[in-house]
């Protein structure tokens, strides 16, 4: 499968992901937030994040910054923008930490496909089994 397909089927299941992410951490409310507002939070985070991580590294850019810069709009930009309290923060924080890896063991276990968190190799079953 080429990389733009694969991409875009990385980004795809991202966003599904982080839109559950964003409810479970939001399920309290009385008022439950816009769809509007997450649709728009997790375009930015996610599609944002995973192209300028993608830019960044074809570009040459030190790890560090196309990791990094789309990690802290992760951890900032939602809480903000979504005004979360602190029990909301807290969760949503324990799930967004969980969820890159959860999805790169997914892709990389289940589909061999190694490219969402290269430095971090997680062999595919069939892999393990020989």
């Amino acid at each position: 499968m080429p990389g733009t397909a694969r991409f875009a089927i990385f980004v795809v299941v991202s966003l599904i992901v982080f839109v559950g992410v964003l409810r479970l951490a939001l399920r309290s409310r009385e008022r439950p937030a816009k769809p509007r507002t997450i649709g728009w939070v997790a375009l930015v985070v996610i599609a944002g994040g995973m192209i300028f991580g993608r830019v960044g590294a074809q570009a040459g850019l030190p790890w560090w910054i196309y990791y990094t810069t789309p990690a802290l709009a992760t951890f900032v930009l939602p809480p903000l923008a979504l005004g979360m309290s602190t029990r909301e923060l807290l969760r949503y924080l324990a799930l967004a930490v969980l969820m890159a890896p959860a999805i790169h063991v997914v892709f990389s276990f289940g589909l061999g496909w190694h490219e969402y968190m290269p430095f971090v190799r997680v062999p595919a079953w069939w892999e393990l089994l020989g």
